[in-house]
């Protein structure tokens, strides 16, 4: 029984030794806590959101699990630091989940909000999309957003203007033909819609005419019109000045008596397009001379506006005129019938002064119009070439 106890004491005080051995060749380890980070971009919808994980563990210890949470109920696990692309099916904040676990067991979670910008939906309506020149329309903003707001519009009148306002001002068309109104539309996210609306300038009837003293019968002078307008079937109106009126194309007309009357005639085309001509005639006992009517004038109220010579034989003919501020110009050429025949230049920034240019063309006899588009305003100036 003595040795029996003996032994078993023995056992004891070895095992109670060998354990205080162990813990002093091996003592505990004290692990820190990682910590979960990472980041991410903002995108719009429909483009995938980069993940870059950033999470950070202490040696020895390492991160040996990564589960993410996306918040619209899916998972992933194992994404590492070089980041990855996550692409969500519809707008929304969502509530993302990063938990990182290490060897030794210890964990931490990070959760952000995540928020994919819905993009804004860019509308506009005109009203009208169609008419004779000058085409004044008026634009309405449609453009509308799911959430957040819109915050910029940027307006393209496809003629050399543009705005920024939100429901701009009536924009008035001259050039002829097609024109694509773009407007494109920008969130305080930064997401970007566009669309277009196509706007068509008609062109109006040339209109003209010139007055010639036939005879003088009882002091009473007879004067022959000569129609000069163009452009298609047209009709035509005149007001002589004297309280009568036609809807001949040429005719001779007798006035009471010499004097000075106000002569209007207009010009009607197939697409309901006017243009007027007015002339004053003084009207004498020998002669008729004609005059600039109001019309014209308000027309060409561009500052010196000047084609010289003029007649010319097409020799060295030169156009100037002066602008008060940087403007957006462009030039055309027409003859009677209201065929362009020449561009000679097309949205060139003008500084504020007097420019002038010379036409260069090969024109041939007859009556010209200079159009100079200046920012959206149409001004015209006549000229005519005589024979070489």
């Amino acid at each position: 029984m003595y040795f029996l106890f003996l032994f078993t004491f023995t056992c004891l005080m070895i095992r109670d030794f060998a354990k205080k051995l162990i813990i002093l060749f091996f003592p505990v380890v004290a692990y820190s806590q990682p910590q979960a980070q990472f980041t991410y971009t903002q995108v719009c919808d429909g483009t995938p959101v980069h993940f870059l994980d950033l999470s950070t563990d202490t040696p020895p210890d390492t991160i040996i699990s990564r589960n993410w949470n996306f918040g619209n109920g899916t998972t992933a696990n194992g994404y590492l630091e070089e980041g990855f692309d996550w692409l969500y099916s519809t707008y929304g904040i969502y509530s993302v989940r990063l938990v990182v676990t290490t060897v030794s067991g210890l964990r931490d979670t990070l959760i952000q909000q995540v928020e994919i910008a819905p993009y804004p939906s860019a509308s506009i309506s005109v009203s009208p999309f169609t008419g004779c020149q000058p085409l004044i329309v008026s634009f309405t903003n449609n453009s509308s957003i799911a959430t957040g707001n819109i915050s910029n519009w940027l307006w393209d009148f496809d003629d050399g203007s543009t705005s920024t306002q939100q429901n701009p001002p009536s924009h008035t068309f001259w050039e002829l033909f097609g024109h694509t109104v773009k407007l494109v539309v920008t969130s305080n996210k930064g997401c970007v819609d566009s669309t277009n609306r196509d706007i068509f300038v008609l062109q109006n009837p040339v209109c003209d005419f010139t007055a010639s003293l036939v005879s003088l019968n009882d002091s009473s002078p007879v004067v022959n019109f000569t129609n000069l307008s163009s452009g298609g079937n047209i009709d035509l109106l005149w007001d002589f000045g004297d309280s009568t009126s036609s809807t001949e194309y040429s005719l001779i007309h007798t006035y009471d008596t010499c004097g000075a009357y106000n002569v209007i005639l207009t010009a009607t085309g197939t697409n309901t397009c006017v243009t007027v001509a007015n002339y004053i005639l003084e009207v004498c006992d020998t002669l008729v001379q004609i005059y600039n009517g109001v019309g014209e004038e308000q027309q060409n109220s561009l500052k010196d506006f000047i084609i010289y010579p003029n007649p010319s034989s097409a020799e060295n003919l030169t156009i100037s005129f002066e602008i008060d501020k940087e403007e957006t110009i462009s030039c055309f050429v027409a003859d009677i019938s209201g065929r362009l025949v020449a561009t000679p230049f097309m949205k060139k920034k003008k500084q504020k002064g007097k420019h002038s240019f010379e036409l260069k063309e090969n024109f041939t006899t007859g009556i010209y119009f200079v159009m100079l588009n200046i920012s959206g305003r149409m001004y015209s100036n006549k000229f005519v070439i005589t024979d070489k």
